[in-house]
């Protein structure tokens, strides 16, 4: 199956998900729990500052980065997501995704 057709699956099942969380560090936890639940495991995972540098505090996290394998895979699948906040909850608008080959 092509990647794109693969993570074109993981975007639906996070839409579906509706992740929301009342900090951004649980809606990363809402994130990492779907993707593991679609047959990825999270290896790295970042709160990412409006420079898409590591937040200093979770709160001025803008952006979310999950580094990704799958069972019997050396890839890397990386989703990159942004941090919206609406009525002081947290959701994630997805953005890209990545593989690097090994």
């Amino acid at each position: 199956m092509s990647y794109s057709i693969e993570h074109a699956r993981v975007k639906e099942a996070i839409e579906k998900s509706q992740c929301t969380g009342p900090t951004p560090l649980e809606l990363l936890h809402c994130l990492e729990n779907v993707l593991r639940n679609v047959g990825y495991t999270p290896t790295t995972s970042h709160l990412l500052d409006a420079n898409v540098d590591p937040a200093e505090q979770p709160e001025r996290a803008r952006f979310i980065r999950i580094e990704t394998q799958k069972a019997g895979e050396k890839n890397t699948h990386i989703f990159t997501f942004a941090i919206l906040k609406s009525g002081g909850i947290f959701k994630a608008l997805w953005l890209q995704s990545a593989v690097v080959e090994r």
